[in-house]
């Protein structure tokens, strides 16, 4: 049986794909995670032609090279997203847009309350609720806890709990690790899309220590302030 030489093309586009799912999640960087994307895309597609063709092998890399500059182009779309959003809503919670920070450049007459009044009557680009907790077992039959959120779009763009917020359970001072249960209604629901001005419901599943109280903060997954938009404690016993 005659060895064909494996395509260039395909191990080009694999390399090309790991990278730049690697470095999809970096700030500024991600913008050269989607030249390679896009490039990584090319190079399997150009290497699935030659594999079809017969005259190469490595259409497993050629795939999986396809496979991973996808969902890199697509990473690098959703946290530049995410991004943009946190350094608005930063610039907002300072009190200053891109406009108005050069108009307070030269108005130096802006007093100290005007602007605090106006910092504060900015609404937040995301609510969230915590709306209640119920323990249960996770699949391994050990117990854990299942909270349950409100998440509100005040935002001007699309977006779902899980490229927004991130939502941490603690149990004396240490936080929980998720959990896998097989009884949440609204789970998985965090990864739906909502658009501005709606709302959605989900829950979350943690593995629980002991039966002590448990404490659940929320915060936006990319922040400047580390703000905490909700926090509630549970009493478990």
């Amino acid at each position: 049986m005659e060895n064909k030489p494996r395509s260039a093309m395909a191990v080009a586009s694999l390399v090309l794909g790991i990278v730049a799912l690697v470095t999809s999640i970096l700030p500024i960087i991600n913008n050269l995670s989607f030249i390679m994307a896009i490039l990584g895309v090319v190079f399997g597609i150009v290497g699935m032609v030659g594999i079809s063709k017969g005259k190469k092998a490595g259409k497993g890399l050629a795939i999986a090279g396809l496979v991973l500059s996808v969902v890199a182009f697509v990473l690098v779309l959703v946290m530049q997203s995410a991004f943009s959003a946190a350094f608005d809503k930063a610039m907002e919670e300072g009190g200053m847009t891109p406009a108005s920070a050069e108009t307070a450049a030269g108005d130096a007459s802006a007093s100290g309350p005007q602007a605090a009044e106006q910092s504060e009557s900015t609404e937040a680009a995301y609510g969230v609720s915590i709306d209640g907790c119920r323990v249960t077992e996770d699949y391994e039959g050990n117990p854990a806890v299942v909270v349950s959120y409100t998440f509100s779009n005040n935002s001007e763009e699309t977006t779902s709990p899980a490229v927004a917020l991130i939502e941490k359970v603690f149990q004396g001072g240490v936080q929980l690790d998720p959990a896998m249960v097989t009884d949440m209604e609204e789970g998985g629901k965090s990864m739906n899309d909502v658009k501005p001005g709606s709302s959605i419901s989900y829950e979350a599943a943690y593995e629980l220590a002991d039966m002590s109280d448990i404490a659940v903060e929320v915060s936006e997954l990319i922040s400047f302030n580390d703000t905490i938009l909700a926090e509630q404690t549970f009493s478990l016993s």
